[in-house]
């Protein structure tokens, strides 16, 4: 069954697309900054990280929030995906900066866990989350803290292959380049995992 929490097109519209207006204005600056085909496939990882648990944890068997005006799947919530990739690019791109390491990692990962819950919590004041069966803002904290985790290792990994491979040439063609595979086929492995579970 449908659960319909608006019609129009007001805060949590305007939310996002303001949002993801100014973060990418952001990324803009900063694309001098990092290696193109790097900056490619964080931005897309955040992106699929951010698909990936609203429709893992916001389905059955689990529902536990729906996503802007329906709990049907609409354009805007996948204009609401695509802002999480700059937030991936600002989180590796200030790794960079500041040469984290060690320790340095544990704090970084819950300085950055902190600021994704203080936005999700302006999000959800917005009327871009709905909370259902219990579930609450800090349930969010431990899915942050994986996924930056996660991105963290995922980056040394793409880091190092880049390096090895050195600049790449071949950035047209999939199939023979390390780096779009790492990004292409992720997608297209968890666009038929929507197809399978998307909301009716």
């Amino acid at each position: 069954m449908t659960t319909v929490y608006d019609t129009e097109i007001n805060q949590n519209e305007w939310f996002i697309i303001i949002m993801l207006v100014m973060s990418l204005i952001a990324l803009f600056f900063m694309k001098p900054k990092m290696d193109l085909p790097i900056m490619i496939i964080i931005y897309t990882f955040g992106v699929t990280c951010g698909m990936f648990f609203d429709h893992t944890i916001s389905i059955e068997p689990f529902n536990f929030y729906d996503v802007n005006d329906s709990s049907k799947y609409q354009l805007i919530d996948f204009i609401s995906y695509i802002m999480y990739g700059p937030f991936a690019c600002f989180f590796i791109f200030f790794y960079k900066k500041y040469n984290i390491s060690g320790m340095k990692n544990v704090w970084y990962i819950i300085v950055w866990t902190i600021i994704a819950v203080t936005t999700e919590w302006v999000a959800q004041k917005n009327g871009v989350f709905h909370y259902r069966r219990g579930y609450n803002l800090f349930f969010s904290a431990p899915i942050y803290l994986f996924n930056q985790t996660a991105l963290i290792i995922f980056y040394h990994l793409i880091q190092t292959e880049y390096k090895n491979k050195g600049k790449l040439k071949r950035f047209v063609y999939p199939e023979n380049n390390f780096i779009l595979h790492l990004t292409f086929q992720p997608v297209t492995l968890y666009s038929l995992y929507i197809l399978y579970h998307i909301k009716a």
